[in-house]
Formats: structure tokens, sequence, C-alpha cells
């Protein structure tokens, strides 16, 4: 995109909170920076004696809040104040008073608007206008002093309240999402409700009353409603202040989440149509974060004491169903959004996303079936080395899981290790004899799925393990052209330096073509000395020029036509099919995903067919080109009107009109 303008600005703000590691926000400080000249970074950031080195001879402005600053502030919340509130009344009856205040903690914020906010949160229940100036006489001067007062004032509401509050901000603290008043206000119906019983809108509590009590440590935004600690600082403070009690309130969370995936609310099942899972959202707000979360605490847990709740959700297939389909959910809401999941996804599958290696053997032992699998063929090793999970990987194979097995598009859990560049789980499966040139859908093989992921070590890691270094896709790319056209110069020359050609013909040429228009001319020199080989026709005039005007080369290449043989040769304005089906990020491996049927009409080049798809059952109607294979390219004159088509489509899937039918079954 930056190619596009003269000049491209981009503003990073709070750089300090990118990373816990300084290290990591000046690496991708850097990372940006790399484009190019032509793009300008202004960065915001508190101060760090690490950023301040790093930009030592860039220029600088430095920020702070100002006195007169922290006034205007202090008197727009205090005329924010509620009319029958203690300060408000105290105010009324000494309205010097409210200069006493501003004066008074400014004096105190060191210039921070926070501090500013918490000190006059603190006169908020002050029962008269003496205890107002005792109180501003006290102020506490540092932020950990303040956050330690405002949790005393927490802690000295009647009982109920104070429990209320602590259970609240424990929760905003653990949950690995920010959670919105509505989820709060169910989560907090689940702790009332009997097993088997059904959540009613006359358990919820008000969700003012969850959020006041909080003592204004806890901030809610007007429009989503989400909830937030009041500051990051705060947030590392409790963090370390109430970290005997965060264990107790990770255990609370995750009984909550897992009481709600097998409430008779849902008793129905999974969804069937979007609307029906639009409604479901809305009405339980709550059942997103538990489907997608219910696993994440556990690690960090005795997860001993939280069995008889794994096992009510594990031993109902509804529930299950239900919240497979639930953890399926994108963001995105095309056509069916809520049907893109796999049917009868196994719960040995659903645990091996999270860090659960005891819990997974604890399962087999109780008769899960370790080669379980729903409408996807994924098994439990394929789920967990998609995600990560080492630690399931080592056990799932310790078990007996077979190391090979493969899923609807003929991907291992090799494949999916490296298509994520996991080093560790890649030496795991190799070490329990993965098969390292196995070919998923469209021929492609793990080490192309490293070369893809940009992953050099995994790259080596591979072919190590003795991964063909000439094994080609459908289409005829190899991991040497996809790393040269992705312009990845280490891998592309380590894969040269263990032996990798370019292949003969279209996807060769096309690789040495756009090497070129990288930049990469030193590679392409190095891969393409004998051009005929590669491109499978002499390159003109070749002989005469100097491999330092390859882009020269480059340009007039689509105009150069093979004489040698006496005859034209195809003209050059060709286009690979898997370049088309790259360029609009189509997935390949149709016939895998979808199974065509009827026939419901012809045109000129094409015809409509029915197709279903394997794994979620969904049926669509899809167009087949004739003639359109991966030995027959595509001119360039029909590339375009398919691009066009493609085009059309997917804007339709991004912007929705009323006009527009969309045919489901």
């Amino acid at each position: 995109m930056t190619l596009e303008y003269e000049t491209t600005f981009i503003v990073i703000d709070a750089l300090d909170e990118y990373s816990e590691s300084e290290n990591d926000a000046l690496w991708f400080l850097s990372t940006i920076s790399s484009v190019g000249s032509k793009v300008k970074i202004m960065c915001s950031s508190r101060f760090s004696t690490t950023f301040d080195a790093y930009f030592n001879s860039i220029e600088k402005v430095e920020i702070s809040a100002r006195d007169e600053d922290i006034e205007l502030f202090l008197d727009s919340e205090i005329a924010r104040l509620p009319t029958l509130s203690s300060l408000s009344k105290h105010l009324r009856a000494e309205p010097d008073l409210r200069r006493h205040i501003i004066v008074s903690i400014t004096g105190e914020c060191q210039g921070m608007f926070l501090l500013a906010k918490l000190h006059l949160e603190s006169l908020l229940p002050k029962i008269n206008r003496k205890a107002v100036r005792l109180a501003l006489a006290s102020l506490p001067g540092t932020l950990n002093d303040t956050y330690s007062d405002a949790l005393e004032r927490i802690r000295d509401q009647p009982a109920e309240m104070a429990e209320l509050a602590e259970l609240v901000l424990l929760w905003v603290i653990c949950a690995r999402q920010n959670l919105t008043v509505m989820q709060l206000q169910h989560m907090y119906a689940m702790q009332e409700l009997v097993e088997d019983m059904a959540l009613e809108d006359d358990d919820l509590p008000d969700g003012d009353v969850l959020t006041a009590a909080c003592g204004g440590l806890i901030t809610v935004d007007k429009e989503s409603q989400a909830i937030n600690v009041i500051h990051y600082t705060a947030q590392q403070y409790f963090e370390i202040s109430l970290a005997p009690k965060l264990m107790t309130a990770r255990i609370s969370l995750t009984k909550v989440s897992l009481a709600y995936l097998v409430l008779p609310n849902f008793s129905t099942g999974f969804c069937t149509s979007d609307t029906a899972m639009a409604q479901r959202l809305r009405e339980y707000p709550f059942i997103e974060y538990a489907a997608k979360n219910w696993g994440s605490e556990m690690n960090l847990i005795d997860a001993g004491e939280l069995l008889p709740d794994l096992e009510r959700l594990w031993s109902n297939p509804v529930a299950v169903e239900m919240t497979s389909q639930v953890w399926s959910l994108s963001n995105a809401r095309y056509p069916n959004w809520s049907q893109e999941f796999p049917r009868n996804c196994p719960a040995l599958v659903l645990a091996a996303v999270y860090d659960l290696p005891a819990i997974l053997r604890q399962m087999i032992a109780n008769g899960h079936d370790i080669e379980g699998r729903g409408s996807d063929e994924e098994t439990a090793l394929i789920r967990a080395a998609t995600f990560g999970q080492v630690a399931n990987v080592r056990t799932l194979l310790e078990l007996g899981a077979e190391v090979d097995a493969q899923d609807y598009m003929n991907e291992t859990a090799l494949h999916r290790a490296a298509r994520k560049g996991n080093e560790e789980i890649i030496r795991v499966l190799i070490g329990e004899g993965a098969g390292v040139n196995n070919k998923a859908s469209s021929n492609w093989t793990a080490l192309m799925l490293a070369v893809s992921c940009e992953s050099l070590n995994a790259v080596r890691i591979l072919v190590e393990a003795g991964a063909e270094l000439m094994s080609e896709t459908e289409w005829g790319d190899t991991a040497l052209t996809m790393a040269l056209r992705s312009g990845k110069e280490n891998i592309a020359v380590f894969l040269a330096d263990h032996g990798a050609v370019l292949p003969r013909g279209l996807a060769g040429r096309r690789a040495f073509t756009i090497a070129c228009q990288r930049g990469l001319q030193h590679v392409a020199q190095r891969l393409t000395l004998d051009y005929e080989a590669v491109a499978g026709r002499p390159l003109q005039r070749q002989s005469s020029r100097l491999m330092g005007g390859l882009p020269q080369i480059v340009r007039e290449l689509p105009q150069e036509e093979s004489t040698a043989s006496g005859t034209e040769t195809e003209p050059s304005d060709e286009v690979s099919l898997g370049e088309l089906m790259e360029q609009y990020n189509i997935k390949t491996g149709f016939d895998q995903r979808y199974k065509i049927t009827q026939k419901i009409g012809n045109g000129h080049s094409a015809t409509v067919h029915l197709c279903t798809d394997r794994v979620t059952g969904m049926v669509f109607a899809v167009k087949v080109l004739e003639g359109v294979t991966p030995g027959n390219p595509l001119r360039a004159k029909n590339f375009k009107g398919i691009g066009g088509e493609i085009q059309l489509l997917r804007e339709l899937q991004k912007h929705y009109h009323p006009n527009l039918m969309w045919h489901q079954k």
C-alpha cells in the first residue's frame, strides 16, 4: 500500500503498552520503519530510558499536564457530580470548598489526571465538610498508595457489598477479554443458580449496582458497555496486592463458564440459522466468552476440583455441539456466518485447544476416543498442533495418537505446526515419525507451509529431516518459487544452498520475474544462469546483456516470443490459475471441501451446479469454468473477466444489500 503514495504517515500511540518487553516494542517499530524512507512515523509513549536511548537522535516533544489543565479537569468533574451526592451538598453549603478541593488535589497529583480523578473519588463518601478537609490534608502521594486507599474504601462497605465489589474486580482483572455489564450480570446470576435450573431475567442483578460497588476503580464505556480497570497501573497493582485471591477468582470464572454452557436454556442445541444465533448472543451475552475461554485458566489452577463441572459438559452431547458452534464464531457477519463449524466435534478435540495435558489424559482414561473426529476429520492431535499446545501434543502421542492422521483437507498435525512455524511441535512430531513429505490439498507439503509463514527455522528443521525440495503443487509451484514470489530472500537462499532449483515452465519463469521486481537480482542471477532450462524457452538477446540489467529484461519479458523452433509460441500474457487464486486469496482443495451435485444452469463457458460443504452440510451454488485446469493457464483477456467476478463477489460479502437474495437450504 505504501508504494501507492508519495509519503505514508503512521501514528503509533502508547508504544510502551505494545508489550511487556520494551525490546519487543522496539522490534515492532523497526519492522514498520523498514518499509522504506517514504514512511514517516510518530510515536507517543510514557518515559522510558530504553526508548529515550533509541530515539536519541530523533526530534522529541515532551507532553505533560500543567496545573491549569488539572484544575480545568477537576472543575469539570465536580460540575458533573450527581445533585444528591454528599459532596454536592457540601459544596452548595460552602461554595469556597470547591476551590479548596481543586487547589489541594492539583498540588498532590503530580500532573496526572488519573491521580486527580482518584483523589476526587475518595471525597465522595465523606459525610461532612470537616471530613472532606481532613481527607484533603492527607492525600496519598503515590498511585500505589491511592489504589491501596481505594481498596480499603471498598472493604469498608457493608459486608455483602464489599464481597460483591471484590468479586467483580477480580473477575475483571482475570478475564481474557473485556467483559461487558450484561456479561457481568449473567456471570453473577450463575452464583445463585441451582444446578439444572434455567437462567431467567429475574435472576439478573442490577448492572449499576455491580459497577458502583467498585468505588471508581473500574470504568464503563458508554457505547459498548465494556468494563475496564481504571488504568493499566491499577491492573498491575491489583495483580500483586490481590495475588492470593486470584486463584480463587480463576476457579470461580471457570466454574461459571462451564455451568453456563450446560444451562437448560440451550437444550434445543446449536442454532440452525444466523438469525437464531444472533438472538442467542443477544439474550445470553456471556455464552461466547464461556465457549471460547472455559479452559483458558485451567493451566493456572488445580483442575482436579473442576472435574465434576467438566464431566457435566463432556457428558452432554447437545452442550458440546452448541459450544463447538459458538467457539467457531468469528467477528465477520457474512451469510451463514453461524454455520461455519464442524458437526459432531468430540469433546476431546474441543479440549485440545487449551493447555490441558492432564485433563486430556483423564478423558482418554474415561473412554474418550483419542482418534475421535467431527465432520472436518480433525483429531485432538491436529487441533492441539494447530493451537501450539506442545504439552497436549506430547501427551496425545504418548497415549498412542496417530501422528499422520489427516483431516478433510489431507492436512496432518505436522502441516498445521508448519503453517504456524511452531518449531518445538515440528521437532516433537518428526521425532515420533511424522511424514515430512505428506501432501495436503493441492499437493501442499509441510515445507511449503513453513515457507508461507516465513519461518526460516521451521524450514531448516524440515529440510534437515528430509523434506523434498522439488515437490510441486498442482499449479507447479515449489517451496523455492513461493519464497521468491513472497520476497523471502533468506529462505530462498537457504533452499538454493541445499539444492533447490527453479522448476521448468510458467511457475519458474514467474518466480524469476517477481524476484527481479522485488530487487532480488543477485538471487535471480544465481537461479537463472540457464534461463531456457527454467522458462522452457530462450530469452532473446540474453547473451549480450549483463545480469545487472535484469530489471530491463523483466520489463521486456511480456513482449518476448520464442522463435527457436520456427513457430510462434503462445502469447506471454498468460496467468496461472494458481496465481489467480493467490491474488484473490481463494483457498485450494475445492473437491475435498465441497461435493458438486445437481446442475442448475448453463452458460457459454461455464455451468452452474449445487454443491454441498462436506464439513458443515451447507448448500451453495458454484460456477464451474470450462477449460481451466492446472495445466491450462488463463489468458489475460479471461483473467480480467474472472478476476472482476471474484472481486464483485468479495465486495458483496463485505457490503450486504437488501436487494440481494442469498439462496440457503
